[in-house]
Formats: structure tokens, sequence, C-alpha cells
């Protein structure tokens, strides 16, 4: 299974990493990490946006002292594109939600343009992507998360979601795009590499809601780039039994 590197091992990793040879990334710690192990939110947090769009799904923060953290890939650049790490969460009752929100970490701080990708689709299963029943690109906000606890930024990547998700199993994914042409960094092996972080549940709001491999089919990765269709991060080595950090407003 996984096993904790070192951060020299890891600074090595990042020059593979930047070339697209990684799918996972396990991030830095920092000899002087708080001990309370999690990213800290500050506002504008998308669970403190608005009373009036309350957050009534967080999978939770990324726990830096879990020994199973891990950041799965989840980019849309013109240097790996269409690279998509979907959430499975259990939806009570049928409702609309207005936006949703996911924690990734960044190889760079370069969002161009400043939007993402987003899917929600029922019916999914190993090598399936069941039933696409909303999607968009849209302009996102981008609020760093991290306060010093690992070794490279965080961003909550928030955007509109306009959806009617009914009752049931629901996978969604909400991720951040480098697709500017006229950007070298965009075109370049100096892309930026964004990772989904994972999480075993601290500060999650409804996380009884979460799906993970141990219950369910759980987060899937779905990329023509890297070989895999709908598949089941646990079969790739990531994230079984953990949720992902992502949220969804009312």
């Amino acid at each position: 299974m996984k096993k904790l590197f070192f951060a020299g091992i890891l600074m090595a990793a990042f020059s593979v990493l930047a070339m697209g040879q990684a799918l996972t990334l396990r991030p830095a710690v920092r000899e002087t990490a708080d001990q309370s192990g999690a990213i800290r939110l500050t506002p504008p947090h998308a669970c403190t946006v608005s009373r009036k769009h309350p957050c009534v799904y967080y999978g939770g923060d990324l726990n830096i002292y879990d020994p199973e953290f891990d950041g799965l890939s989840n980019e849309n650049t013109l240097f790996i594109p269409d690279s998509y790490t979907y959430t499975e969460v259990n939806v009570p009752v049928a409702s609309s939600i207005s936006a949703s929100f996911s924690n990734n970490l960044t190889i760079y701080e370069i969002f161009d343009p400043k939007t993402a990708t987003w899917f929600y689709r029922t019916g999914v299963s190993e090598g399936n992507g069941g039933t696409l029943i909303c999607s968009g690109d849209t302009p996102a906000m981008f609020t760093r998360i991290n306060d010093g606890n690992i070794d490279y930024p965080a961003y909550e990547v928030l955007t509109t979601t306009p959806c009617r998700l009914p009752a049931g199993n629901v996978w969604f994914a909400l991720t951040p795009n480098c697709t500017n042409p006229n950007d070298v960094y965009c075109t370049s092996e100096k892309s930026p590499r964004y990772f989904e972080l994972d999480t075993n549940g601290p500060n999650a709001i409804n996380g009884k809601f979460t799906v993970t491999s141990n219950t369910g089919l759980g987060p899937v990765f779905d990329s023509a780039f890297f070989g895999y269709t709908f598949a089941n991060w646990c079969n790739l080595g990531a994230a079984c039994g953990d949720g992902m950090s992502t949220g969804i407003l009312k």
C-alpha cells in the first residue's frame, strides 16, 4: 500500500509529475506543520458564502496525518486534457442545488481561464459513465485554503452548478482548467498539475452521505489521456475507504 515519502524524494517526484507521468500525488508535509493535521478553511470558504445558499454536503478537509491521504488527478489542461475525478454522494431526497466546489492541490498557481468544468451523473458503474444529468464550463472562484501545513498551494474551486439531483447515488466532478492556447504554461510540459484532495472526514458536513470504495463504487476516474474510463480509484490504489474533499451548495 501507500508509503509516506520524504520531502527530498517528493521534490524529485514533482519533476516527473509535471510531465504528466503520475495519477496521484502525496504532498510533502512540512516539519512545522500544524498538529491539527487539517487544512484550515478561511473565508470566503464556500460553506460560509451566503446563509441563503448553505453548504448541504462537504466531504471534509484533507488530513495530512492520515496515512492514506493523497491527491488524485483532476485536471483539464492543454497538456493533460479531460482527466476528471468524480465524487460519489448518496443524495437522501431529490433536491435542487446552486453550486459545487472541489479542493485541489496544484503545482504552479495558474488557472487560465478562471473557469471550472463540471458534470453530474447517475448510474455510474465500473467502466460506464451512466447518465449525464447536468454539466457546464463556468466562471469559478479560486480561494487558497492551506496555511502552510503542506508545501504546495491548495485551492477551493467554486462554481455555479444549477442542477436538479435525484435521490440516490450521484457522481459529480468539478475540475479546474488551463486551456488558454496563448498561455505557454497551458501548452508546455511546465503546465500546472491539479490534484483533488481526498479526505477521511475532518470537518465534514453531512459526511454520512459520502460513499467510499468500502461501501460502494466510491470515487471514480475518467481520463482518456491516462487510459481509464470511469475506473474505481480504489482499484488504482487510491482513496480506498476515503471520500473526496468536495462540497455541494443548496
